[in-house]
C-alpha cells in the first residue's frame, strides 16, 4: 500500500472511529430517556463502526510492516 493509500485508508479509519463515538454518544442520551430499543440499535451500529475502523487500521499497520507487498510469513515457531 503506497503511502498515499495508507493516508487514506488511515482517514477513512478515523472518520469510522468518531462516527462511532457520535453515534454512542446519542445512544446514551436516548438510553437516558428511556428508549432502550433505539439506543440498542444504535449501540450496535456504533459497534460495527468500531469495527471498521480497526479493520481498516490493521490494514494499514499490515502494509507498513510489509511494504513491498510479499506475502508475510504467518507461520510461528513453536
Amino acid at each position: 500500500m503506497e503511502a498515499e493509500d495508507r493516508g487514506t485508508v488511515q482517514q477513512k479509519a478515523l472518520e469510522a472511529l468518531q462516527e462511532s463515538t457520535r453515534t454512542l454518544e446519542i445512544a446514551e442520551q436516548l438510553l437516558s430517556v428511556g428508549n432502550i430499543k433505539e439506543a440498542e440499535r444504535l449501540r450496535d451500529k456504533a459497534r460495527e463502526q468500531r469495527n471498521v475502523s480497526v479493520w481498516l487500521m490493521r490494514q494499514v499497520q499490515g502494509s507498513e510492516a510489509n511494504p513491498i507487498g510479499r506475502p508475510r510469513n504467518t507461520t510461528r515457531d513453536h
